[in-house]
């Protein structure tokens, strides 16, 4: 269980993982992760043809958490945001999960790579991922800029 301390830690390795990731994984599978909304498409491709089910990725909680990651930077990156945790109420849906927030988010007020990550799995479409982004962006006026 995350006590927030451990999550303000997982905040400062965000950068190192997202080196490594970017970078060794990125070449080992030639994908192109540059935060871009093309990039999310290409991941989630990745994703779904390598797990099968939603279970097989939470039974590999390092990947999971270097998707969660980039997933969630690349949001950040088109329309900010901060990673938050909720540690304290059990009845939150996002509770124990790191989740990204801004005062400027309309309509949910809490984004999650992780479950965007998963949730792409059963859905199996290439650009779920892409599409949650650019809805968040046109709720949030923000022109979609395809890199």
């Amino acid at each position: 269980m995350y006590k927030q301390e451990e999550f303000q830690k997982w905040i400062i390795l965000i950068e190192d993982k997202m080196n490594t990731f970017t970078e060794e994984f990125a070449k080992s599978y030639c994908l192109g992760l540059d935060y871009s909304i093309r990039s999310l498409d290409e991941l989630e491709n990745w994703i779904i043809s390598t797990y099968l089910t939603i279970k097989d990725l939470r039974d590999d909680p390092k990947m999971l958490d270097l998707l969660t990651i980039y997933i969630g930077e690349t949001f950040r990156k088109y329309i900010g945001g901060k990673w938050v945790m909720d540690t304290e109420d059990q009845q939150n849906a996002y509770y124990m999960m790191p989740t990204l927030t801004s005062p400027d988010y309309t309509g949910e007020v809490y984004k999650s790579p992780r479950t965007f990550a998963t949730a792409s799995i059963p859905r199996k479409k290439g650009n779920y991922i892409s599409t949650i982004l650019k809805n968040c962006m046109l709720d949030m006026s923000i022109p979609i800029e395809e890199q």
